[in-house]
């Protein structure tokens, strides 16, 4: 069995509830009671038709179509309930007994089966989707079989059943390119591409939310580095030893925290440590240890040039130094300024008052 295909059923067995769910919770919701909604209309049209007017399951399948729609709009079903698979499941059975007990199986009649097999590869995943267009052909089969001779459906199947597979083909293909065009844009949003650190916005959304919390004991450090005279190594090795000192400083600061602390670049060649759950104390000690770890450990080039770096930190602590993001930041950033101006590789502190 090749790799991929059998990553995908030991995730189908260890896990079968994922395959059944949306590939996204709000726009499946609105594109099934859109088509159930769709699907309603122009079968309550069809049920006043000449040819069907009278019959009862004629009149009840738009009913049934438009109580679904509404369902679906205001109960909002969760990712991993069934309503996403049984939806299409309904339309299918629908569209089948409308067309049996109209002995309709013109192509206008059998077209309806597109709908339900069109939300599933749209919005569902393959494992799913491909249960739905399995059911809408054996749908098909039942339809033709019914109303025509074998020898006269099996034509129609062919060419109905062939066009069902190749829809839900190209849109699952599609989705999944879609799936993992969205899955690289929030890895890029979220991860710095150069250094492998968390961007900004992550560490701000962490900060945020322990902040939040107002639990100030122990507190919250937050400790901003610079790199020293990072413009005279760009300048003297060139920007891609640069880059390399960076990569290079961002793996030391990572090595010397914990698991619980986030580590970020926030930008050019500034990072910034968050640590929950530290005292002001054990927050200067932290800053103090990443500084002298840098200090300790020189970058080495690939023609055995050693290249010594340093970084100066400046530490804020919440609530000492402020009670929300901005405060804290502004706090880091004087502590900084500090360090820098008191000649660098060494850590400061904000001014509280």
């Amino acid at each position: 069995m090749p790799g991929p295909l059998k990553r995908w059923w030991a995730e189908l067995l260890t896990d079968p509830g994922r395959h059944l769910e949306p590939r996204a919770v709000t726009p499946a919701r609105h594109a099934a009671v859109l088509l159930t909604a769709a699907a309603g209309v122009i079968t309550l049209v069809f049920a006043v038709a000449p040819r069907s007017f009278g019959t009862p399951i004629a009149i009840a399948v738009p009913l049934v179509l438009f109580v679904t729609s509404a369902l679906i709009h205001h109960l909002k079903p969760p990712a991993r309930s069934p309503v996403w698979i049984c939806v299409p499941l309904l339309g299918v059975a629908l569209v089948v007994g409308l067309d049996v007990a109209t002995h309709d199986a013109s192509a206008a009649a059998q077209v309806f089966l597109c709908f339900p097999v069109l939300y599933a590869a749209s919005q569902l995943r393959a494992v799913a989707a491909s249960v739905v267009t399995a059911a809408a052909i054996a749908g098909l089969v039942v339809i033709v079989a019914t109303v025509e001779t074998f020898a006269a459906s099996v034509t129609d199947i062919a060419y109905v059943g062939a066009t069902l597979v190749t829809m839900t083909v190209l849109l699952v293909r599609g989705g999944r390119r879609h799936d993992r065009l969205v899955a690289l844009l929030r890895e890029q949003a979220t991860v710095d591409p150069l250094t492998g650190l968390v961007t900004r916005r992550v560490l701000d959304e962490v900060a945020r939310a322990t902040l939040a919390e107002r639990t100030w004991e122990p507190g919250t450090a937050l400790i901003v580095l610079d790199v020293d005279r990072f413009k005279d190594i760009n300048d003297t090795f060139g920007h891609p030893v640069g880059d390399d000192a960076l990569v290079h400083v961002s793996r030391v600061l990572t090595s010397h925290t914990r698991p619980s602390s986030i580590v970020s670049r926030i930008g050019g060649d500034e990072i910034a440590v968050l640590i929950p759950d530290c005292t002001a104390a054990t927050g200067h000690e932290r800053a103090a240890e990443l500084v002298a770890a840098v200090h300790d450990q020189p970058l080495l080039l690939d023609d055995g040039t050693v290249v010594r770096l340093s970084v100066s930190a400046g530490l804020a602590h919440a609530p000492r130094d402020g009670q929300d993001l901005r405060e804290l930041y502004a706090a880091a950033d004087a502590g900084l300024y500090r360090a820098k101006r008191d000649g660098r590789d060494q850590v400061g502190l904000a001014v509280t008052s």
